[in-house]
């Protein structure tokens, strides 16, 4: 069976058998993977510093034949990513976005630009730019890569510039106007005209200059309860992560 390698963030590392770890990740030409690595917690030698959620590595692994699982043959540790480690806003950020990205590692022409997003979001949380900001840009950029981006540019009703009061239809993952949002069914949020230009403004740009962007704590919490309520909408499920982003930055 031939050996090969991949670039990959690890998503979640859980005890499998009495000396066996079970690793999910996300890669940039398979999307979500997961795999088994053989004694892992009996000798740490072949994956040395490599198996912390969060951390970027080259896996090494073989299929097992005729399962959904990987052999984990080694690691080599990449980027441990160890400044966002010591900030639990910036940990509870990275956190959402990996659970996101692995999520929606799906459509197979995104997998490449999901992973990079996600890795280079993990690399800016790391030199300590502001997760409030971070947060709403990256994972409104991981929705839209997955196939889930609102649409925010024209009214879902009418079609044209939204007037305000704005609203977000939560089913139909749209921006509404004030006069339409009545022939919509709900859920409906309020939707602050400084968020929505924000978010659009998001939308259109290119993952490199998205940490330009900055979101006021208004805004920050507007937009986050807008994909939190469409995330559950969508997946039927709450995200594990966000209880721990809003545990961090409750005050």
């Amino acid at each position: 069976m031939t050996e090969r390698q991949t670039p990959a963030i690890v998503l979640t590392v859980r005890e499998y058998g009495e000396a066996d770890l079970l690793v999910t990740f996300i890669t940039p030409g398979q999307g979500r993977l997961t795999g088994i690595a053989k004694h892992a917690r009996k000798s740490r030698r072949r994956f040395a510093h490599c198996l912390e959620p969060l951390s970027r590595v080259v896996f090494f692994l073989s299929p097992r034949t005729g399962r959904d699982l990987e052999f984990l043959q080694k690691g080599e540790l990449v980027q441990s990513f160890p400044s966002l480690r010591r900030d639990l806003p910036r940990l509870g950020a990275a956190a959402v976005l990996s659970e996101v990205a692995g999520l929606l590692a799906g459509p197979p022409e995104a997998i490449g630009e999901i992973f990079a997003s996600l890795e280079a979001a993990l690399a800016l949380l790391d030199q300590g730019l502001p997760p409030d900001s971070m947060l709403p840009a990256f994972l409104l950029r991981l929705l839209t890569l997955g196939g889930y981006g609102p649409r925010l540019g024209q009214c879902l009703k009418c079609g044209q510039e939204p007037a305000p009061p704005l609203w977000f239809s939560v089913p139909r993952g749209g921006v509404l106007c004030g006069a339409c949002r009545l022939e919509v069914p709900g859920p409906l949020l309020s939707l602050n005209l400084g968020t929505w230009k924000l978010l659009r403004l998001a939308q259109g740009m290119p993952r490199e200059k998205l940490s330009r962007l900055r979101f006021p704590r208004p805004q920050r919490d507007q937009s986050l309860a807008v994909f939190k309520a469409f995330l559950f909408h969508h997946l039927g499920r709450g995200l594990k992560s966000w209880s721990f982003w809003e545990k961090v930055t409750e005050k």
